[in-house]
């Protein structure tokens, strides 16, 4: 997708815009979906998706400004595609976010539950030499 220039007309600038918004929605609905086996291909994906906007010839302020070229519909038609793509892109933080939170919950829930994040009966420090807490605590 990085190779592929849209070009000026409305059909080329259509195509490049639905290839850049599906690859960013597949990846929102790998998201969505907890699918961690299609996770890797949705995020190169988007990793070239996003590539090609930041490649256009002038950036992505270029692509809104070539955009805004077209007659009424066409030019809604093509916002509407770019305004999916952000929005979902902005999901994706989010859910990236999310899903990395509740690694970080599943990760201290589970160190938790070791033998070894408790004291003993004694109120030693299991796995040290002669670890004993204060008995003022």
């Amino acid at each position: 997708m990085s190779d592929l220039v849209p070009s000026n007309s409305f059909d080329g600038m259509q195509a490049f815009l639905q290839k850049v918004a599906g690859a960013i929605r597949d990846l929102r609905s790998s998201l969505e979906a907890n699918d961690m086996d299609r996770l890797p291909a949705a995020l190169d994906l988007t990793n070239v998706a996003l590539d090609a906007i930041n490649d256009y010839p002038g950036g992505a302020e270029k692509l809104k400004q070539d955009i805004q070229q077209f007659s009424g519909e066409q030019k809604k038609v093509l916002l509407s595609l770019l305004d999916e793509a952000s929005v979902n892109h902005q999901i994706n933080g989010d859910l990236i976010r999310l899903a990395m939170q509740r690694s970080a919950a599943m990760q201290s829930f589970i160190a938790q539950q070791a033998p070894s994040a408790t004291y003993d009966s004694e109120g030693g420090v299991p796995g040290s030499v002669g670890g004993v807490l204060s008995r003022k605590v």
